[in-house]
């Protein structure tokens, strides 16, 4: 696929501009790039060059220096880890040099070129330190080679401290969090114990807690942009959209992965340009929701890996799971349970499925009191976002097992419902997706199109005017998650 870019011809303002640039240097494409460059693992001269190229901009040196520097002293290093970015994913030189390009002819103004540059090679830095756990300390521990596996911490610690932490001491500022200390205290000094012991297991699980902890806070970061944005000049708001675009950047391929809708909620806000069109409330609600989406999703992957026996996998797949529900944190005020990413990094590790199951039922309930549905089947009463509502009660089918809901309640998740009395079928639709469901069968047609190999285990029924629906396949069709307690029910993303 070839890469095109939007010809600014007829473009005439600073925001358009923006619109083109963040716009189509997001859909770079990694296998599309020329010859990939090795990684450059030699951290200490780009730390200093990154020092440097900041220092150009505070001074506000011509941008042909700025792009001078940046060719020197990066493009190289950071087409080699665009190279080890999934392809699909969004790549840095491509943004970088786009920015570059429209500053150089006057489209952009000096303030965002500088935020670009700056959050653009954090973006850089943050890959890099993926490689260097993963590709460098992981593998050479694997090998039995614990004098390398340090070197590689130690540079691991020295882009962290040097280029990251400011940022993450910045969003523990602004949220309340701990994770400059969390990162700082205990992460980073665990890969030492780790390497000591030579516990690959281990390894892997703290290099997944620093991983998915500046997930945690380039999300955050980007949160904290979308606000400012309300607050700001009107000539100061196009440097935070761009500051808040690059942060994102950094985690929009990780969130789209598990919930595209929501990642793209974000995206487009930013892309746009045009400060106007950030709703910070938006905003949050598409950072949680990605979240919690990636919860259900590790909480379930967590269980897959334990069913096939695979211990290691499973206890580093537990460290992403402790590490975003720890990125709710900020949200949950009360009912945030620090306790649980303890208890479910050590259930993941002892392979105690029951115990993870318990933990992910835990974690739901939480996630639920700010995204979600709680109820227990019988009751007139439910939670929406942990607020109570009076519904009509749920039920299960003695026949089938199935907890069977009436469509009120796919309403309050969000769902469009309606119900075409001549073909007796109800539609719900979210996210672009409508399912049609027929009284009395137990077939399902999405978007029109039959459902291949699929089949309900509990049609849809009539009963007393009301029209109940099987809360699971309804649920799980669209991309949401059922949790079931001693008859209490959890739905979330």
């Amino acid at each position: 696929m070839k890469r095109v870019k939007k010809s600014l011809s007829v473009l005439i303002t600073i925001t358009m501009l923006a619109t083109a640039v963040l716009t189509f240097a997001a859909t770079a494409f990694a296998d599309d790039a020329p010859q990939k460059a090795p990684v450059n693992t030699d951290v200490a001269p780009q730390l200093q060059a990154y020092t440097d190229l900041l220092g150009l901009l505070q001074q506000k040196k011509p941008i042909a220096d700025i792009r001078a520097k940046y060719d020197a002293g990066f493009k190289q290093n950071v087409l080699g880890v665009d190279g080890s970015i999934k392809a699909g994913d969004p790549v840095i030189n491509e943004n970088l040099t786009f920015v570059l390009d429209h500053a150089a002819d006057g489209s952009l103004s000096y303030e965002q070129t500088a935020q670009a540059l700056d959050k653009g090679l954090q973006w850089y830095f943050y890959f890099l330190v993926k490689n260097l756990l993963n590709v460098g300390g992981k593998t050479a521990l694997t090998a039995g080679d614990q004098a390398t596996a340090q070197a590689f911490v130690d540079k691991t610690a020295l882009v962290y401290t040097t280029a990251l932490d400011a940022t993450v001491k910045a969003t523990d500022a602004a949220f309340g969090t701990k994770s400059s200390a969390f990162l700082t205290d205990t992460v980073i000094p665990g890969f030492k114990s780790d390497i000591e012991k030579k516990d690959v297991t281990s390894f892997n699980v703290h290099r997944q807690l620093l991983d998915k902890t500046l997930i945690k806070v380039f999300s955050l970061a980007t949160l904290s942009s979308a606000k400012s944005v309300q607050t700001l000049s009107a000539a100061e708001k196009p440097a935070e959209v761009i500051k808040g675009f690059f942060n994102f950047m950094s985690v929009y391929g990780y969130l789209h992965g598990g919930n595209a809708v929501d990642a793209d909620v974000i995206y487009n806000a930013f892309a746009s340009g045009d400060a106007s069109k950030i709703n910070a409330a938006a905003i949050e609600k598409a950072v949680i929701r990605c979240n919690i989406a990636k919860v259900s999703a590790y909480t379930i992957e967590v269980l897959e890996k334990l069913e096939k026996k695979d211990a290691a996998g499973a206890a580093g797949t537990g460290g992403e799971l402790a590490g975003f529900y720890g990125a709710l944190e900020p949200f949950l005020g009360t009912a945030y349970a620090p306790e649980l990413n303890d208890r479910i990094l050590a259930a993941s590790a002892a392979g105690n499925a029951d115990e993870v199951r318990a933990i992910g039922y835990e974690m739901a309930v939480s996630a639920a009191t700010i995204d979600g549905l709680a109820f227990k089947a019988g009751d007139q009463s439910a939670l929406v976002n942990g607020n109570a509502q009076t519904v009509t009660a749920s039920y299960i089918d003695k026949k089938s097992g199935r907890t069977l809901v009436p469509t009120r309640y796919l309403e309050l998740l969000g769902f469009a419902v309606s119900f075409d009395n001549a073909t007796k079928t109800a539609k719900v639709a979210k996210d672009g997706v409508t399912l049609a469901l027929t009284i009395g069968s137990d077939s399902v047609t999405k978007n029109g199109e039959p459902i291949a190999d699929y089949k309900l285990d509990q049609a849809v029924v009539v009963n007393s005017n009301v029209t109940y629906l099987p809360l699971r396949a309804i649920a799980e069709l669209s991309g949401n998650h059922i949790y079931f307690k001693q008859g209490q029910v959890i739905v979330i993303k």
